[in-house]
């Protein structure tokens, strides 16, 4: 019996400590966050755009000519950003994971740039600064967005 309540309350200690992670990017400095190094990033209630997902790959394949013309190169890329505490695009956008093409990689944080419309991430029902991450497929000349 006291090993049950003992176990208990470590749990309930444990999971009530968990909180959530502030991470920095090395060498990026979101310009427009409301608090410079208190950028988190979020498991639940994590900023999201507020136009469809599957609207924004539609676009990004208009707008983001590459995968098109060059259909046999395949390729995983993750680029990462902050939004701010208002919804705003905090900037810091850089390349998690490289696409293998210089080109692209810019074109692609170019294009994603242009979303500028978000739900910002929450933490206890209080607007803050988080990391978004678009995560791509490049494959069969398409630009899947894995988020």
């Amino acid at each position: 019996m006291k090993r049950l309540i003992l176990s208990t309350i470590i749990c309930f200690i444990g999971l009530h400590s968990f909180g959530q992670m502030i991470m920095t990017a090395e060498d990026v400095n979101p310009d427009n966050v409301c608090k410079q190094n208190n950028i988190y990033f979020l498991i639940e209630k994590k900023a999201r755009p507020i136009e469809l997902i599957d609207s924004i790959e539609i676009k990004l394949n208009r707008a983001v000519l590459f995968a098109k013309n060059k259909p046999s190169f395949e390729s995983k890329s993750t680029i990462q950003f902050a939004v701010n505490c208002n919804g705003e695009v905090g900037g810091g956008f850089h390349i998690v994971i490289k696409s293998g093409d210089q080109n692209l990689d810019h074109e692609l944080i170019d294009f994603f740039k242009t979303i500028t419309n978000w739900k910002p991430g929450m933490i206890k029902k209080k607007a803050v600064d988080s990391w978004y991450m678009w995560r791509l497929e490049i494959k069969d000349g398409y630009i899947d967005i894995l988020n």
